[in-house]
C-alpha cells in the first residue's frame, strides 16, 4: 500500500483567511480584545502551536495545555461560520486527482494537517472533499504541538494498520514544515507552490519533488511510480 499524505491549508484549498478570522473573533470573545493577525505566519503549523503562541504573544505567559485546548475548541466552533463567510477555492486539479487516487487500490489517501481532526473534516466538507480521506489513520493536531511529532504518530498509525503491504510514502504539501515532517518520516516529499511559499523559498528545502502547482493525475502517478 502506497499512503499518500496531503496537508489541507495552501496544498488542497484555500479557505479565504477563515482560520485566521476565527482566531481573532477567539480573543475578542475570550480575550475581550480584537487582534490583527494579517502578520502573522500560520503556514505549516499546528492549530496548538498557533493557539499557544498567539496566548503567549497576548499575555507574556506561556499558556498550559488546558489553556491552549480550550483556546482551540472555541476557535472550531467559530471556523464553521466563518468558512460561510468567506470566499476560498479548491485548486486545479485536486478535483480530479482525489478520486483518480481513490479508486486504485494501491493507494490511500490520508491526511496530514496541522488542523484538529474536527476542524479538517469542517473544512473539507465545506468544498465537499471529506468523503477522499481516511479519517482513522490521518494525522492531525491532536496533542501536538509540532509537525515532526505529529507525523511520526501518523506513521505510526499506517506501520500498524498495513504492516509489511506498507510500500512508499508520499508527503504533499505547501511549506517548509511539510517538507521537513515528511522527511522525519522517511516520506517522499512533495512540495507545491499553491500556498505562501514561492518555489524558491521551498527549494532551500530539497523536497523530493517541487512543482508550481500539481499535474494532472496520470501525471503525478507516473512521478510516484518513478520510485519503484
Amino acid at each position: 500500500m502506497n499512503v499518500l499524505f496531503w496537508d489541507i491549508d495552501g496544498t488542497l484549498l484555500q479557505t479565504g483567511k477563515a482560520g485566521l478570522y476565527a482566531f481573532e473573533q477567539v480573543f475578542d470573545e475570550l480575550q475581550g480584545e480584537r487582534v490583527n493577525l494579517s502578520g502573522f505566519n500560520a503556514g505549516g503549523r499546528t492549530d496548538n502551536y498557533i493557539c499557544q503562541q498567539l496566548l503567549y504573544r497576548a499575555t507574556g505567559r506561556m499558556p498550559d495545555h488546558e489553556e491552549v485546548r480550550k483556546f482551540c475548541h472555541h476557535y472550531e466552533k467559530l471556523l464553521l461560520q466563518c468558512l460561510e463567510k468567506t470566499e476560498g477555492e479548491v485548486f486545479e486539479p485536486i478535483r480530479t486527482i482525489l478520486p483518480f487516487f481513490q479508486k486504485r487500490s494501491d493507494y490511500v489517501q490520508l491526511l496530514l494537517t496541522g488542523n484538529s481532526d474536527s476542524g479538517a473534516f469542517m473544512k473539507l466538507k465545506h468544498y465537499g472533499l471529506e468523503q477522499y480521506f481516511d479519517f482513522k489513520h490521518s494525522g492531525f493536531a491532536c496533542d501536538y504541538y509540532y509537525r515532526d511529532d505529529m507525523a511520526r504518530h501518523a506513521l505510526e498509525l499506517v506501520q500498524k494498520e498495513w504492516g509489511d503491504q506498507l510500500e512508499n510514502l508520499y508527503v504533499i504539501g505547501d511549506t517548509p514544515y511539510d517538507i521537513q515532517c515528511g522527511k522525519a518520516i522517511g516520506a517522499y516529499t512533495i512540495a507545491v507552490a499553491t500556498g505562501h511559499y514561492p518555489l524558491e523559498k521551498l527549494q532551500e528545502h530539497d523536497p523530493w519533488w517541487l512543482v508550481p502547482r500539481l499535474p494532472a493525475p496520470e501525471v503525478m502517478l507516473e512521478k510516484l511510480q518513478s520510485v519503484r
